[in-house]
């Protein structure tokens, strides 16, 4: 069989994932309260597993009930229309209007919104305490976290912010409305970082946790005038990752955690323990399958993640209580979308979604935001302010718009950068930690469910392993090894694997920004299923039977076993 060879296309190999987008849009139209559409996800389509997509965000409930649940907690009176708000990963969002014009949101979870219980209990301590901090965030009614309810869901009621989302002036703002938007976000940012947290785990009242599964909200000694601590706890750590599938069903250990190690242990016997319940041997997805061997094995995986565990008790500074174990909070998903500002001088009135925050040692925290992230593979060796390149004025149009793009991110990244440097020293000395990223990918790629992909989490022990003598200077023998051969065989097939990453991702974008679950916007779907068929059948032509067999059944953009059941 000859080898496959990925078409040259411009796009960076750096794989970024593209989930489902957690938040939700915001525009809305009226839905009539007896339509089913109130119930279905009607915000995008699926270009496969769309069944399995639809009927796992099909969610009905009780829409008298909510009405009266909103009166009860607000007081405004009653409600007198409801409006589908938008629709985000997890989540669906309502607007109730009130008989005095009052406006609020209810947001109810999807049947795959993980953990019950907890993700509802946790977003609503971690409003209601960080508002009390004077972070600003929406004022919560009421809720219920759980289903066993009138309304027959779990769901949370809380204020129509004012404002309008930043992503619709994103990329209209002037460098001065740039700086003064960093400084406020830096702002709140250090506000939070300089909570003196007492566990890793996530937020929550006292009264939703039981007493076994509670730690102290606060370090030791430190000062309460307030008495948060009678009302909150450091409890289960809200990430869905530790509750996804069979994991919610299972004993694994989900915290609170005082010693910042045996949290990242927890990842590693989390994925072990279901691995070796769950998991089997995979037919590698097109083009991977190409690279040899086309199944790969769990027990390999297995192999992997006990080579995690041996190394992850070195990843993190020896002492709980040293600066970059310290527990740290950061809202999970810091885009424009989620922050809401005043129209006129874009200053921050809310900044919203706060489902599956967590708090995790410092060293695993820190970087830039998703908005201050740098466009570039390496930081810039200076910290002076960005330039434009030398014959810029003699750019075309179009060139010159691809180069303004790239300076307005290396601009943010540059503020960001400073403000770091000058206000938050601690934050500033995790971030130049020369092995925070690939300890951070280390950790991230091991908490991940066992897919047929060997490749990342293999390459980020073998890259830690090397990084060893300067991880630990004092001698000792690392507690992971590779034989030559397995380096040998990883470094051979890793650039080919990246080289395909990157053009998977080239082919979602040629199909209209299409998502790893398969998403795409509604007006963009036909596109999307055309050319997902040409795609396809273009490897067809003038392939041998072995050929066409490995694009037919490793094809990545269609219906899988699981989705027709």
């Amino acid at each position: 069989m000859r080898p496959f060879r990925p078409h040259t296309i411009h796009v960076s190999i750096r794989s970024i994932r593209r989930p489902l987008p957690r938040s939700f849009s915001a525009s809305y139209c009226t839905i009539k309260e007896d339509s089913n559409d109130l119930f279905s996800y009607t915000s995008g389509r699926f270009v496969y597993n769309e069944r399995k997509q639809l009927r796992d965000r099909y969610v009905e409930f009780d829409i008298s009930a909510l009405k009266e649940a909103v009166t009860a907690h607000t007081g405004y009176g009653k409600v007198t229309n409801i409006a589908k708000l938008g629709e985000g990963g997890f989540n669906r969002a309502f607007l109730l209007t009130l008989e005095n014009d009052a406006q609020v949101v209810v947001k109810t979870p999807y049947h795959l919104s993980a953990p019950k219980k907890y993700a509802t209990a946790s977003e609503v301590a971690t409003l209601r305490f960080l508002r009390s901090k004077g972070i600003p965030v929406p004022k919560v009614y009421g809720w219920s976290s759980t289903d066993k309810n009138a309304v027959g869901t779990e769901y949370i009621i809380m204020e129509f912010v004012s404002g309008i989302s930043l992503d619709t002036k994103w990329f209209d703002m002037t460098k001065p409305q740039q700086r003064d938007l960093t400084v406020e976000i830096f702002e709140i940012e250090k506000k939070l970082m300089g909570i003196p947290f007492g566990s890793i785990g996530s937020i929550y009242f006292k009264s939703d946790i039981p007493p076994s599964k509670q730690a102290d909200l606060y370090l030791t000694g430190t000062p309460d005038p307030e008495e948060d601590c009678r009302e909150y706890c450091i409890g289960p750590i809200a990430d869905y990752m530790f509750w996804q599938g069979e994991r919610s069903e299972s004993n694994t250990d989900s915290g609170p955690w005082n010693d910042p190690h045996e949290y990242l242990l927890a990842i590693g016997r989390r994925e072990i323990q279901w691995t070796q319940q769950y998991g089997k041997p995979i037919e590698k997805r097109f083009p991977y399958n190409t690279i040899p061997p086309s199944e790969e094995s769990h027990h390999d995986y297995l192999a992997l993640l006990n080579k995690y565990l041996a190394i992850a008790p070195f990843l993190l500074p020896t002492n709980p209580r040293d600066p970059n174990n310290l527990p740290t909070i950061r809202h999970p998903d810091l885009s424009p979308v989620n922050i809401f500002v005043s129209p006129g001088d874009l200053k921050i009135t809310s900044i919203i979604d706060w489902q599956h925050t967590v708090i995790t040692p410092l060293l695993l925290a820190a970087g830039h935001p998703r908005l201050f992230e740098n466009p570039d593979a390496e930081p810039p060796e200076s910290i002076e302010e960005p330039k434009p390149p030398e014959g810029y004025d003699a750019l075309d149009p179009a060139a010159k718009s691809q180069v303004d793009e790239l300076l307005r991110r290396r601009h943010l990244y540059y503020l960001y950068r400073i403000f770091n440097g000058a206000r938050n020293k601690p934050h500033l000395a995790a971030c130049a930690d020369p092995f925070l990223l690939p300890r951070q990918h280390l950790v991230d790629y091991a908490g991940r469910q066992w897919t047929g992909n060997l490749m990342t989490l293999r390459g980020a022990l073998i890259r830690m392993s090397q990084y060893w003598p300067l991880l630990q200077s004092n001698g000792s023998t690392c507690p992971i090894e590779f034989t030559e051969v397995e380096l040998q065989n990883h470094f051979e097939h890793e650039p080919t694997w990246f080289e395909y990453t990157a053009l998977v991702n080239y082919w979602r974008e040629e199909m209209g920004g299409m998502n790893d679950e398969g998403w795409v916007q509604s007006e963009v779907y036909d596109h999307a299923v055309e050319k997902n068929k040409e795609l396809k059948t273009h490897f067809y032509d003038g392939a041998d039977a072995d050929e066409v067999e490995k694009v037919t059944l490793g094809w990545p953009f269609q219906d899988t076993e699981e989705s027709a059941q």
